[in-house]
Protein backbone atom coordinates (compact mmCIF):
# COMPACT_ATOMS: atom_id res chain seq x y z
CA UNK A 1 0.00 0.00 0.00
CA UNK A 2 3.07 2.17 0.98
CA UNK A 3 4.23 2.16 -2.42
CA UNK A 4 1.23 3.75 -4.47
CA UNK A 5 0.99 6.70 -4.65
CA UNK A 6 -3.13 6.56 -3.37
CA UNK A 7 -1.78 4.28 -0.42
CA UNK A 8 0.92 7.02 0.53
CA UNK A 9 -2.03 9.67 0.07
CA UNK A 10 -4.41 7.90 2.53
CA UNK A 11 -1.81 7.22 5.20
CA UNK A 12 -1.34 11.37 4.60
CA UNK A 13 -4.94 12.23 5.28
CA UNK A 14 -5.14 9.69 8.39
CA UNK A 15 -2.30 10.93 10.07
CA UNK A 16 -3.36 14.89 9.50
CA UNK A 17 -6.53 14.30 10.73
CA UNK A 18 -6.02 11.88 13.45
CA UNK A 19 -4.37 14.32 15.45
CA UNK A 20 -7.21 16.63 15.02
CA UNK A 21 -9.60 14.50 16.33
CA UNK A 22 -7.51 13.88 19.01
CA UNK A 23 -7.34 17.43 20.86
CA UNK A 24 -10.48 19.54 19.39
CA UNK A 25 -13.62 18.11 20.98
CA UNK A 26 -11.78 17.11 24.67
CA UNK A 27 -10.99 20.52 24.89
CA UNK A 28 -13.93 22.66 24.40
CA UNK A 29 -15.04 20.76 27.96
CA UNK A 30 -11.31 20.76 29.68
CA UNK A 31 -10.74 24.68 29.09
CA UNK A 32 -13.98 25.41 30.56
CA UNK A 33 -14.27 22.18 33.40
CA UNK A 34 -14.04 23.32 36.75
CA UNK A 35 -10.54 22.91 39.13
CA UNK A 36 -12.01 20.40 40.67
CA UNK A 37 -12.81 18.41 37.60
CA UNK A 38 -8.83 18.95 36.82
CA UNK A 39 -9.98 21.59 34.43
CA UNK A 40 -8.32 24.82 34.01
CA UNK A 41 -12.02 27.17 34.75
CA UNK A 42 -11.75 29.15 31.31
CA UNK A 43 -15.00 31.44 30.51
CA UNK A 44 -16.87 30.72 27.27
CA UNK A 45 -14.97 33.95 25.52
CA UNK A 46 -11.42 32.44 26.71
CA UNK A 47 -12.77 28.51 24.89
CA UNK A 48 -13.77 30.79 21.85
CA UNK A 49 -9.78 32.48 21.59
CA UNK A 50 -8.08 29.72 22.02
CA UNK A 51 -9.81 28.04 19.15
CA UNK A 52 -10.07 31.40 17.54
CA UNK A 53 -6.35 30.91 16.80
CA UNK A 54 -7.54 28.43 14.27
CA UNK A 55 -9.24 31.21 12.46
CA UNK A 56 -5.88 33.21 12.74
CA UNK A 57 -4.43 30.62 10.91
CA UNK A 58 -6.46 30.14 8.34
CA UNK A 59 -5.59 34.19 7.32
CA UNK A 60 -1.93 33.67 7.45
CA UNK A 61 -2.29 30.45 5.50
CA UNK A 62 -3.13 31.53 1.93
CA UNK A 63 -0.17 33.80 1.93
CA UNK A 64 2.13 31.45 3.11
CA UNK A 65 1.24 28.48 1.08
CA UNK A 66 1.31 30.47 -2.00
CA UNK A 67 4.89 31.63 -1.46
CA UNK A 68 6.28 28.18 -0.40
CA UNK A 69 4.58 25.50 -1.74
CA UNK A 70 3.57 27.48 -5.49
CA UNK A 71 6.69 29.39 -5.75
CA UNK A 72 10.04 27.80 -3.57
CA UNK A 73 10.05 24.37 -1.90
CA UNK A 74 8.26 21.10 -2.94
CA UNK A 75 5.12 20.68 -1.15
CA UNK A 76 5.55 17.59 1.55
CA UNK A 77 8.90 19.42 2.52
CA UNK A 78 6.60 22.53 3.42
CA UNK A 79 4.05 20.05 5.19
CA UNK A 80 6.98 17.86 6.97
CA UNK A 81 8.78 21.15 7.91
CA UNK A 82 5.11 22.47 9.71
CA UNK A 83 4.29 19.34 11.53
CA UNK A 84 7.51 19.81 13.37
CA UNK A 85 6.85 22.93 14.78
CA UNK A 86 3.55 21.82 15.07
CA UNK A 87 4.53 19.23 17.62
CA UNK A 88 6.81 21.36 19.51
CA UNK A 89 3.80 24.07 20.02
CA UNK A 90 1.35 21.08 21.14
CA UNK A 91 3.55 19.64 23.31
CA UNK A 92 4.41 22.83 24.95
CA UNK A 93 0.83 23.30 25.22
CA UNK A 94 0.32 20.27 27.10
CA UNK A 95 3.07 20.86 29.74
CA UNK A 96 1.09 24.72 30.01
CA UNK A 97 -2.06 23.06 30.70
CA UNK A 98 -1.05 20.54 33.03
CA UNK A 99 0.50 23.13 34.84
CA UNK A 100 -2.03 25.14 35.05
CA UNK A 101 -4.83 22.51 36.03
CA UNK A 102 -6.93 21.39 38.56
CA UNK A 103 -6.63 23.11 41.76
CA UNK A 104 -3.61 25.66 40.71
CA UNK A 105 -6.27 26.79 37.88
CA UNK A 106 -5.56 30.46 37.27
CA UNK A 107 -7.30 31.36 33.86
CA UNK A 108 -6.37 34.91 33.78
CA UNK A 109 -2.69 33.91 33.94
CA UNK A 110 -3.44 30.74 31.76
CA UNK A 111 -5.24 32.01 28.94
CA UNK A 112 -2.53 34.00 27.60
CA UNK A 113 0.71 31.76 26.88
CA UNK A 114 -1.70 29.00 25.97
CA UNK A 115 -3.43 30.89 22.64
CA UNK A 116 -0.19 32.04 21.82
CA UNK A 117 1.23 28.37 21.76
CA UNK A 118 -2.18 27.57 19.74
CA UNK A 119 -1.71 30.22 17.55
CA UNK A 120 1.89 28.36 16.28
CA UNK A 121 0.21 25.28 15.65
CA UNK A 122 -2.78 26.80 14.22
CA UNK A 123 -0.60 28.17 11.06
CA UNK A 124 1.12 25.57 10.73
CA UNK A 125 -2.48 23.16 10.74
CA UNK A 126 -3.85 25.64 8.05
CA UNK A 127 -1.21 25.68 5.76
CA UNK A 128 -0.82 21.46 6.45
CA UNK A 129 -4.58 21.35 5.78
CA UNK A 130 -4.49 23.33 2.60
CA UNK A 131 -0.96 21.17 1.31
CA UNK A 132 -2.66 18.13 1.71
CA UNK A 133 -5.51 18.31 -0.74
CA UNK A 134 -2.75 20.39 -2.85
CA UNK A 135 -0.82 16.93 -2.78
CA UNK A 136 -3.75 15.13 -3.40
CA UNK A 137 -4.81 17.03 -6.22
CA UNK A 138 -1.95 17.07 -8.24
CA UNK A 139 -0.94 13.73 -7.78
CA UNK A 140 -4.52 11.25 -8.11
CA UNK A 141 -5.39 10.25 -11.81
CA UNK A 142 -8.31 11.13 -12.44
CA UNK A 143 -8.83 13.41 -8.80
CA UNK A 144 -12.73 14.14 -8.49
CA UNK A 145 -13.20 9.96 -8.98
CA UNK A 146 -10.06 9.31 -6.65
CA UNK A 147 -9.80 12.10 -3.92
CA UNK A 148 -12.88 11.33 -2.04
CA UNK A 149 -11.55 7.68 -1.66
CA UNK A 150 -8.34 9.35 0.18
CA UNK A 151 -10.21 11.89 1.92
CA UNK A 152 -11.83 9.92 3.81
CA UNK A 153 -9.49 7.94 4.92
CA UNK A 154 -8.45 11.11 6.81
CA UNK A 155 -12.03 11.36 8.49
CA UNK A 156 -11.11 7.74 9.40
CA UNK A 157 -8.07 8.73 11.41
CA UNK A 158 -10.19 11.69 13.10
CA UNK A 159 -12.60 8.55 14.52
CA UNK A 160 -9.43 6.87 15.77
CA UNK A 161 -8.02 9.92 17.61
CA UNK A 162 -11.43 10.64 19.48
CA UNK A 163 -11.69 6.86 20.34
CA UNK A 164 -8.23 6.58 21.72
CA UNK A 165 -8.80 9.47 24.08
CA UNK A 166 -12.32 8.48 24.55
CA UNK A 167 -11.75 4.75 25.73
CA UNK A 168 -8.04 4.88 26.74
CA UNK A 169 -6.72 8.19 27.44
CA UNK A 170 -8.49 11.34 30.41
CA UNK A 171 -10.32 13.68 27.85
CA UNK A 172 -10.11 16.07 30.52
CA UNK A 173 -6.66 16.73 31.11
CA UNK A 174 -3.87 17.57 28.51
CA UNK A 175 -3.49 13.77 27.52
CA UNK A 176 -5.44 14.99 24.00
CA UNK A 177 -2.59 17.99 23.27
CA UNK A 178 0.15 15.31 24.35
CA UNK A 179 -1.21 12.64 21.81
CA UNK A 180 -2.00 15.05 18.87
CA UNK A 181 1.93 16.03 18.91
CA UNK A 182 2.95 12.48 18.84
CA UNK A 183 0.72 12.12 15.53
CA UNK A 184 2.52 15.43 14.20
CA UNK A 185 6.27 14.14 15.13
CA UNK A 186 5.26 11.10 13.00
CA UNK A 187 3.50 13.24 10.22
CA UNK A 188 6.67 15.37 10.07
CA UNK A 189 8.68 12.01 9.27
CA UNK A 190 6.15 10.28 6.92
CA UNK A 191 5.93 13.38 5.05
CA UNK A 192 9.22 12.91 3.38
CA UNK A 193 7.86 10.11 1.67
CA UNK A 194 5.34 11.83 0.01
CA UNK A 195 5.29 11.90 -3.44
CA UNK A 196 7.39 14.84 -5.19
CA UNK A 197 4.72 17.76 -5.43
CA UNK A 198 7.69 20.81 -7.49
CA UNK A 199 5.89 23.96 -6.84
CA UNK A 200 4.33 24.98 -10.24
CA UNK A 201 4.58 29.11 -9.49
CA UNK A 202 8.33 29.20 -10.03
CA UNK A 203 9.28 32.70 -12.23
CA UNK A 204 5.74 33.85 -11.82
CA UNK A 205 5.02 37.10 -10.17
CA UNK A 206 4.35 36.82 -6.28
CA UNK A 207 1.12 38.89 -6.66
CA UNK A 208 -0.16 35.29 -8.99
CA UNK A 209 1.86 32.52 -6.60
CA UNK A 210 -0.44 34.07 -3.44
CA UNK A 211 -3.40 33.73 -5.36
CA UNK A 212 -4.40 37.22 -5.85
CA UNK A 213 -5.82 36.71 -9.52
CA UNK A 214 -8.47 34.30 -8.07
CA UNK A 215 -9.98 37.28 -6.88
CA UNK A 216 -11.07 38.17 -10.71
CA UNK A 217 -13.50 34.71 -9.77
CA UNK A 218 -15.27 37.13 -8.18
CA UNK A 219 -17.34 38.27 -10.99
CA UNK A 220 -19.26 35.14 -11.30
CA UNK A 221 -21.98 34.89 -9.57
CA UNK A 222 -22.00 31.12 -8.52
CA UNK A 223 -18.83 31.63 -7.53
CA UNK A 224 -19.89 34.67 -5.19
CA UNK A 225 -22.55 32.15 -3.78
CA UNK A 226 -20.71 29.64 -2.88
CA UNK A 227 -17.53 31.98 -1.14
CA UNK A 228 -20.54 33.49 0.74
CA UNK A 229 -22.20 30.55 1.73
CA UNK A 230 -18.92 28.82 2.88
CA UNK A 231 -18.51 31.89 4.88
CA UNK A 232 -22.04 31.72 6.65
CA UNK A 233 -21.65 27.95 7.11
CA UNK A 234 -18.18 28.07 8.77
CA UNK A 235 -19.90 30.77 10.56
CA UNK A 236 -22.47 29.09 12.42
CA UNK A 237 -20.49 25.70 12.50
CA UNK A 238 -18.59 27.03 15.74
CA UNK A 239 -21.39 26.70 17.70
CA UNK A 240 -20.84 23.31 17.05
CA UNK A 241 -17.10 22.65 17.23
CA UNK A 242 -17.38 25.22 20.97
CA UNK A 243 -20.42 23.75 22.25
CA UNK A 244 -21.92 20.63 21.40
CA UNK A 245 -19.22 18.53 23.49
CA UNK A 246 -20.49 20.77 26.72
CA UNK A 247 -24.28 20.54 25.58
CA UNK A 248 -24.39 16.74 25.09
CA UNK A 249 -22.74 16.60 28.26
CA UNK A 250 -25.50 18.66 29.84
CA UNK A 251 -27.78 16.30 28.60
CA UNK A 252 -26.24 13.33 29.84
CA UNK A 253 -25.07 11.62 26.57
CA UNK A 254 -22.17 9.55 27.23
CA UNK A 255 -20.32 6.35 26.34
CA UNK A 256 -20.31 3.62 27.64
CA UNK A 257 -17.29 0.84 27.70
CA UNK A 258 -13.14 1.37 26.82
CA UNK A 259 -10.12 1.25 29.17
CA UNK A 260 -12.09 4.61 31.48
CA UNK A 261 -15.69 3.35 30.90
CA UNK A 262 -16.45 6.03 28.36
CA UNK A 263 -16.46 9.44 30.56
CA UNK A 264 -18.10 11.80 28.30
CA UNK A 265 -19.40 12.40 24.63
CA UNK A 266 -16.54 12.46 22.38
CA UNK A 267 -16.87 8.71 21.51
CA UNK A 268 -20.44 9.67 20.70
CA UNK A 269 -20.03 12.31 18.51
CA UNK A 270 -17.28 9.75 16.37
CA UNK A 271 -20.59 9.49 14.96
CA UNK A 272 -20.44 12.32 12.75
CA UNK A 273 -17.22 10.93 11.30
CA UNK A 274 -18.94 7.32 10.25
CA UNK A 275 -21.44 8.72 8.81
CA UNK A 276 -18.63 11.40 6.93
CA UNK A 277 -16.63 8.35 5.84
CA UNK A 278 -19.91 6.48 4.30
CA UNK A 279 -21.22 9.77 2.53
CA UNK A 280 -17.28 10.32 1.64
CA UNK A 281 -17.26 6.51 -0.24
CA UNK A 282 -20.59 7.16 -1.99
CA UNK A 283 -19.27 10.72 -3.19
CA UNK A 284 -18.54 9.86 -6.74
CA UNK A 285 -21.25 8.13 -7.39
CA UNK A 286 -23.76 10.54 -6.03
CA UNK A 287 -21.81 13.36 -8.41
CA UNK A 288 -22.74 11.68 -11.72
CA UNK A 289 -26.22 10.62 -10.51
CA UNK A 290 -27.55 14.07 -9.05
CA UNK A 291 -24.39 16.38 -10.05
CA UNK A 292 -22.32 18.84 -7.63
CA UNK A 293 -25.37 21.46 -7.05
CA UNK A 294 -27.51 18.88 -5.69
CA UNK A 295 -25.07 17.13 -3.13
CA UNK A 296 -24.04 20.26 -1.65
CA UNK A 297 -27.65 21.03 -1.21
CA UNK A 298 -28.16 17.99 0.42
CA UNK A 299 -25.27 18.71 2.27
CA UNK A 300 -26.56 22.29 3.76
CA UNK A 301 -30.02 20.63 4.42
CA UNK A 302 -28.00 18.39 6.84
CA UNK A 303 -26.59 21.30 8.58
CA UNK A 304 -30.74 23.10 8.90
CA UNK A 305 -31.67 19.39 10.45
CA UNK A 306 -28.88 19.09 12.63
CA UNK A 307 -29.21 22.06 13.91
CA UNK A 308 -32.70 21.59 14.51
CA UNK A 309 -32.15 18.78 16.31
CA UNK A 310 -29.84 20.24 18.50
CA UNK A 311 -32.65 22.90 19.29
CA UNK A 312 -34.86 20.75 20.27
CA UNK A 313 -32.75 18.75 22.33
CA UNK A 314 -34.56 15.01 21.97
CA UNK A 315 -31.45 12.90 22.90
CA UNK A 316 -32.66 9.55 20.93
CA UNK A 317 -33.06 11.80 17.79
CA UNK A 318 -30.03 13.77 18.12
CA UNK A 319 -27.49 11.29 18.37
CA UNK A 320 -29.41 8.94 16.15
CA UNK A 321 -29.92 11.67 13.53
CA UNK A 322 -28.58 14.72 14.45
CA UNK A 323 -24.61 14.12 15.34
CA UNK A 324 -24.44 12.10 12.10
CA UNK A 325 -25.80 14.65 9.87
CA UNK A 326 -23.00 16.95 10.78
CA UNK A 327 -20.66 13.99 9.13
CA UNK A 328 -23.28 13.97 6.23
CA UNK A 329 -22.83 17.77 5.53
CA UNK A 330 -19.40 18.00 6.01
CA UNK A 331 -18.60 15.48 3.21
CA UNK A 332 -21.38 16.78 0.78
CA UNK A 333 -20.91 20.50 1.04
CA UNK A 334 -17.75 21.55 2.68
CA UNK A 335 -15.88 18.40 1.08
CA UNK A 336 -17.21 19.24 -2.22
CA UNK A 337 -16.31 22.77 -2.34
CA UNK A 338 -12.82 21.64 -2.46
CA UNK A 339 -13.86 19.88 -6.32
CA UNK A 340 -15.57 22.95 -7.10
CA UNK A 341 -12.62 24.96 -6.46
CA UNK A 342 -10.10 22.37 -8.41
CA UNK A 343 -12.53 23.32 -11.51
CA UNK A 344 -12.07 26.69 -11.60
CA UNK A 345 -8.64 27.44 -10.64
CA UNK A 346 -6.08 27.51 -13.23
CA UNK A 347 -3.74 24.80 -13.04
CA UNK A 348 -0.44 26.79 -12.10
CA UNK A 349 -2.91 28.31 -9.45
CA UNK A 350 -4.23 25.90 -7.58
CA UNK A 351 -2.36 25.71 -4.60
CA UNK A 352 -2.82 29.24 -4.33
CA UNK A 353 -6.48 29.34 -4.70
CA UNK A 354 -6.94 26.29 -2.31
CA UNK A 355 -5.35 28.38 -0.26
CA UNK A 356 -8.00 31.12 -0.69
CA UNK A 357 -10.99 28.84 -0.07
CA UNK A 358 -8.80 28.20 3.19
CA UNK A 359 -8.71 32.16 4.03
CA UNK A 360 -12.52 32.26 3.74
CA UNK A 361 -13.50 29.00 4.88
CA UNK A 362 -10.67 28.71 8.12
CA UNK A 363 -10.29 32.51 8.50
CA UNK A 364 -12.59 35.44 9.26
CA UNK A 365 -15.59 32.99 9.03
CA UNK A 366 -14.04 30.77 12.21
CA UNK A 367 -13.09 34.15 13.92
CA UNK A 368 -16.37 35.92 13.88
CA UNK A 369 -17.88 32.52 14.35
CA UNK A 370 -16.13 32.06 17.69
CA UNK A 371 -16.98 35.36 18.89
CA UNK A 372 -20.38 34.84 17.98
CA UNK A 373 -21.01 31.99 19.70
CA UNK A 374 -19.20 32.76 22.56
CA UNK A 375 -20.99 35.90 23.21
CA UNK A 376 -24.68 34.36 22.12
CA UNK A 377 -23.90 31.39 24.90
CA UNK A 378 -21.91 33.98 27.49
CA UNK A 379 -25.24 35.94 27.24
CA UNK A 380 -27.98 32.82 28.01
CA UNK A 381 -25.94 31.53 30.75
CA UNK A 382 -26.61 32.18 34.12
CA UNK A 383 -24.36 31.16 36.79
CA UNK A 384 -23.35 27.26 35.56
CA UNK A 385 -27.21 26.91 33.63
CA UNK A 386 -27.48 27.22 29.96
CA UNK A 387 -30.47 28.55 28.16
CA UNK A 388 -29.73 25.82 25.25
CA UNK A 389 -32.73 26.32 23.55
CA UNK A 390 -31.78 30.35 22.52
CA UNK A 391 -28.58 28.94 21.37
CA UNK A 392 -29.47 26.35 18.90
CA UNK A 393 -31.64 29.18 17.41
CA UNK A 394 -29.12 31.43 15.85
CA UNK A 395 -27.25 28.65 13.95
CA UNK A 396 -30.75 27.17 12.71
CA UNK A 397 -31.84 30.16 11.38
CA UNK A 398 -28.28 31.01 9.33
CA UNK A 399 -28.15 27.73 8.06
CA UNK A 400 -31.65 28.02 6.75
CA UNK A 401 -31.33 31.19 5.11
CA UNK A 402 -27.68 29.90 3.59
CA UNK A 403 -29.36 26.84 2.19
CA UNK A 404 -32.30 28.71 0.86
CA UNK A 405 -29.54 31.09 -1.17
CA UNK A 406 -27.52 28.47 -2.60
CA UNK A 407 -30.46 26.17 -3.93
CA UNK A 408 -31.81 29.74 -6.07
CA UNK A 409 -28.60 31.08 -6.95
CA UNK A 410 -25.69 28.61 -7.49
CA UNK A 411 -24.76 27.32 -11.05
CA UNK A 412 -22.76 24.21 -10.96
CA UNK A 413 -19.54 24.99 -12.89
CA UNK A 414 -18.29 22.42 -15.65
CA UNK A 415 -16.06 19.75 -15.05
CA UNK A 416 -12.56 19.65 -15.54
CA UNK A 417 -9.73 17.42 -16.64
CA UNK A 418 -6.92 15.88 -14.79
CA UNK A 419 -3.87 18.00 -14.24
Amino acid sequence: MLRSVPGRLAVMMFLQYFGLGAWIVPLTRYLPAGPELGGLAFAPADVGLVFMTLAVGGLVAPFVVGLLADRWFAAEKVVAGAHAVMAAALAAAGWWCRDHAGPAADPAAAAGPLVGLMLVYSVGCQITLTLTTVISFRNLHDSEGSFGYVRLVGTFGWVVGGLVVGWALVPLSADPLFLASAASVVMAGFSLFLPHTPPKGYGRPVREVVGLPAVRMLADRSVVVFAAVLFLGNLMNQFYTLFAAPYLQDLGVRATGGVLGGNGPEVVMTLAQWCEIGCMAATPYLVRRLGVKRLMAVGLAGWVLRNGLLYLGDVPLLVAVGIPMHGLSYAFFAMLGSVVVDRKAPDHLRAGTQALVTFVASGPAVLAGNYLAGQVVTAHRVGTATDWGAVWVVPLVGYAAGFVAFVLLFREPPAKGPA
